[in-house]
């Protein structure tokens, strides 16, 4: 008799020496922010490729694959010799029509005098009053022709139509360039978009000046900020997608073309049921589960997983909100065994 009350006395120490010691959270219920993560490339806000204005050839280079240039910088020089030669020309013609135009107010204005005192007919003031006119537009003939002579020669100086950075020289001293040709790349670093294509799906999802996080290929640790400027209301009929132009912040040191990915913040957040990230079990085929206190044993509960957030994990399917799941402690499990719930450390 004393031995089997011996062993009732010793057989809740046996079972509790097999009991795991495991921590536990309440599986809860929570709105998490939904993101959705893209990639895309920074691109220019101003993006040119400088073209020459008119034909010649290259006489003088004064910008370089690499400069900062500001804006009506002088890059290139063609050959204007001969406009120079014509403009002279047009300069001369032009002291010749002041000089016509000059005289002839003075024989109107002579004639207008002598009018007066009843000593001059009246037909020759009327010729003299013409010849004026004529003086007049011939003047302001001269003066047409200069202005676009000046245009003309002004265009054998190809500027820089914005501050910025020569990303390409594609002429050399000596060669012939026809008007419209490209013959430098310039880009402005000021303003950086990143471009994505966002799925169609999610158009009303995304709001314009919402904040986003990207970070660039090759440092992945360092987190940039931009806004969104604007979204294209047009799909693309290939890949069911729209245009979701965001501007970065100024002075973020990016550069142009560089690849990006960006978590795109939802406006659709929803309550989801959550557990903290260290509940979670991933399994070699892919798979999640948990262990769910189950009448003080451990159950392992296969689970589906949506968005991570703050050390926490969205569960999409297989838990009940109320539940509890193994924090610490759970490695190790095995299905059925006992536990001792402690308190976290």
């Amino acid at each position: 008799m004393k031995s089997v009350c011996l062993i009732l006395f010793l057989l809740p120490f046996y079972l509790f020496a097999d009991a795991a010691n495991v921590v536990v959270a309440e599986v809860k219920q929570q709105k998490l922010q939904r993101t959705l993560s893209l990639t895309g490339s920074i691109s220019a806000a101003q993006h040119a490729e400088v073209s020459s204005l008119t034909d010649g050839v290259v006489t003088t280079i004064l910008a370089e694959t690499g400069d900062i240039v500001t804006a009506q910088t002088v890059l290139l020089g063609l050959d204007a010799a001969l406009i120079n030669a014509e403009l002279k020309s047009l300069e001369a013609a032009l002291e010749r029509a002041q000089v016509e135009r000059n005289n002839a107010l003075r024989l109107v204005n002579e004639a207008k005098s002598l009018s007066k005192q009843k000593l001059f007919a009246q037909t020759e003031l009327a010729e003299r009053n013409t010849r004026l006119k004529l003086a007049e537009a011939s003047l302001l003939e001269a003066r047409a022709n200069i202005t676009y002579q000046q245009e003309l020669l002004n265009r054998h100086q190809l500027r820089a139509p914005f501050s910025g950075v020569i990303a390409k020289r594609t002429v050399d001293l000596g060669e012939w360039v026809t008007r419209g040709q490209t013959v430098f790349e310039l880009v402005s670093e000021a303003t950086l978009w990143l471009d994505l294509q966002v799925p169609q799906e999610y158009f009303q999802l995304v709001k314009v000046g919402s904040a986003v996080n990207f970070n660039v290929a090759g440092d992945t640790s360092l987190v940039h900020q931009a806004k969104v400027l604007a979204k294209l209301p047009v799909v693309d009929q290939a890949s069911r997608t729209f245009l979701l132009r965001l501007v970065v912040a100024t002075d973020s040191g990016l550069r142009v073309g560089a690849s990006a990915t960006a978590q795109l913040p939802l406006v659709d957040a929803l309550q989801s049921v959550v557990i903290p990230n260290d509940a979670v079990l991933r399994h070699p085929d892919g798979g999640f589960s948990v262990f769910v206190v189950d009448n003080g044993k451990a159950k392992r509960q296969h689970i589906k997983v949506g968005s991570r957030l703050n050390g926490y994990i969205e569960v999409t399917s297989g838990l009940q909100v109320g539940e509890q799941v193994v924090v610490e402690g759970n490695e190790l499990l095995q299905a059925d065994q006992l536990l001792n719930i402690v308190p976290r450390l």
